[in-house]
Formats: structure tokens, C-alpha cells, sequence
């Protein structure tokens, strides 16, 4: 078995996969002192030094598992992790889960083994609406989605997906920062594409 995977899909298809994956097997992950899940909404810098940390304890059975399903992580966490993945301790996996692949660095990649859960059923046709409406519409979609407060990172990550472009996806890597602005990113994106 690898030791480090990258799920690629939603967070909450992922937990139920990987609890039935582990179940099948004999180890029950729910109230083991071996199973560790971080899903604060931001992953950085400092989440990465724990977890480097927390990997190294011995573990009370047979393997450590680690769940990592952030909204958000930064470039920062990313570079951090790497050190864990490339020498990993034994009997140590580690599962992080993402809307999509490109939001993980290359080389924090190329230490993963990729898997892409198919749930495509419950995604959101908002990316799909917004592309449909005209530049001025998609203006006034922006400020009425930065005063509900939504999650841009999904938001994001529907319209990569839609669209494929290079620059959602740069404005997607924008939004993990802590200082983005939603409605500037959502603007910028009205216009452009």
C-alpha cells in the first residue's frame, strides 16, 4: 500500500470512502488514537509542522492514518508536507483530499498516488450560470456572492472544472491567500473570460 494518496473530489465522499476502505480491512478508524483528521478550512504552515510532528509518534497499533481535507492550503503547507511524503515513517498513510488536482503542487503530486472519486451527481450548476451570463450580469453576480459570504473556493473549483482555463485556475491558487478578496477575484473573472 502507497503512503500517501491525493482524492481528488468531495470532501465528505472521501471521508465515507476512506472509512469503508479501512472497515473492509479490520481497522476501525473512528475513535483510534492512530487516526488523525485535519479539516480546519485553512491547511498551512503550522497545520504542516503538526502533522510532520504527529507522524513521527509511535503509533498505538499497527499504522497511522492521516486525513487531510482543508477548503484551503497554502503553497506554504504544500512545501512543508513534502518532507513528510518523500521519507515517510512506516506503517504511516496519509490521504489529502482536493476538488482538484491542479490545486496541488507537481511535486507534492509526484509523492502521491492520485485517486479521483466520481460524484458529479450533487455538483452545483452556479459556475455553469455564471459563464452563461453576460459581463455586466456576471459583475453583479460578483458582489451579490461576496455579500453572501459563499465559499469561493468551491465556487472556484466548478469553474475550473467548467472551463479548464489557465487563469480560473490562477485566480483559484488567489483565493487560498488569506488577504483575497472574492468579489475582486470574481470581477477580475467576469471580465476576462
Amino acid at each position: 500500500m502507497h503512503h500517501a494518496y491525493l482524492l481528488i473530489g468531495e470532501r465528505n465522499l472521501a471521508e465515507e470512502r476512506l472509512h469503508s476502505f479501512w472497515t473492509e480491512r479490520g481497522v476501525k478508524l473512528l475513535g483510534s488514537p492512530d487516526f488523525f483528521v485535519f479539516n480546519e478550512p485553512l491547511f498551512g504552515i503550522d497545520e504542516a509542522r503538526r502533522l510532520g510532528e504527529a507522524a513521527c509518534l509511535k503509533a498505538f497499533g499497527e499504522r497511522k492514518i492521516f486525513l487531510l481535507s482543508p477548503e484551503k492550503i497554502t503553497l506554504e503547507a504544500q512545501n512543508a508536507l513534502l518532507k513528510t511524503f518523500e521519507d515517510p515513517v512506516p506503517d504511516t498513510h496519509f490521504f489529502l483530499v482536493v476538488r482538484e488536482e491542479e490545486l496541488i503542487i507537481p511535486t507534492l503530486r509526484s509523492r502521491m498516488e492520485i485517486l479521483r472519486l466520481a460524484n458529479e451527481a450533487n455538483e452545483a450548476n452556479e459556475a455553469r450560470n455564471f459563464l452563461n451570463l453576460s459581463p455586466r450580469d456576471r459583475l453583479t453576480f460578483a458582489a451579490k456572492f461576496a455579500d453572501k459570504e459563499k465559499n469561493l473556493s468551491i465556487f472556484l473549483d466548478e469553474l475550473l472544472r467548467a472551463t479548464k482555463s489557465k487563469e480560473v485556475y490562477k485566480m483559484r491558487l488567489y483565493s487560498d491567500d488569506r488577504a483575497a478578496s472574492p468579489r475582486l477575484i470574481l470581477e477580475h473573472l467576469a471580465v476576462v473570460l
